[in-house]
């Protein structure tokens, strides 16, 4: 009996240890996948999912009346959000099912703040002040695109939204984002780095006129473009 239940505790902790988390990547596995405006195949077709804007951000699950599981995403190239069936989307598929780091979230939210491909920024953002094959330059904010993946990001001026933090904000919001894998008196920031993607957040110091240490400039980089 003892071992039964020993045996029954193992079973259920297999399977309650890991459970979906959102926010979080994924990307389409078919060719020009319909998208829909409700989960099912009777919910009204709203667009495609791209051969070559497959990436998107998933936003949570819901199931159907056959308990099929849907996804609902944003769109990677409008404003808006959508519902694609699980059998065509790869949950995790960048960062896989563990995030560790307190700065797992803020990696995806990157791309849902500033979108996955230029279509998308634009859509965001408006239009740009200057575009060319691989940037678009906003005031105070410039993006820069590998392969049209979202490369890099610069900020210079408040009223971008870069892991919870603007321009301007106090540098103790940062302790949100856990203890810094980098700090260096050279450059007068820190540097948080994702290990396992090479994905990394600088943060700029400066004092204010009251003496408060406030962020003065952000980044955010993925040496390697995702896909």
């Amino acid at each position: 009996m003892k071992r039964f239940i020993a045996l029954l505790f193992i079973t259920l902790l297999c399977e309650t240890s890991w459970a979906a988390k959102y926010p979080e990547l994924g990307a389409c596995t078919g060719n020009n996948v319909r998208v829909r405006q409700t989960p099912g195949t009777d919910g009204k077709i709203i667009g495609r999912i791209e051969d070559s804007r497959n990436q998107f951000v998933i936003l949570g699950e819901e199931y159907d009346d056959n308990q099929n599981l849907w996804y609902m995403i944003d769109l990677p190239t409008k404003k808006g959000t959508a519902y694609i069936s699980a059998r065509y989307a790869n949950y995790g598929w960048y960062f896989g099912n563990d995030r560790t780091i307190p700065t797992g979230d803020a990696f995806v939210k990157v791309r849902l703040t500033f979108g996955i491909y230029p279509e998308k920024a634009r859509a965001l953002l408006g239009k740009p002040l200057k575009s060319v094959s691989d940037s678009l330059e906003y005031p105070g904010c410039k993006l820069w695109y590998n392969e049209d993946s979202l490369h890099r990001i610069e900020i210079s001026k408040r009223g971008y939204t870069l892991a919870g933090v603007q321009i301007g904000d106090s540098c103790d919001k940062l302790i949100a984002l856990g203890m810094p894998e980098d700090y260096s008196d050279d450059h007068e920031g820190w540097t948080y780095t994702n290990s396992e993607t090479g994905e990394e957040f600088f943060f700029q110091f400066n004092s204010s006129n009251d003496g408060e240490i406030i962020i003065d400039w952000m980044s955010w980089e993925c040496p390697v473009a995702a896909g």
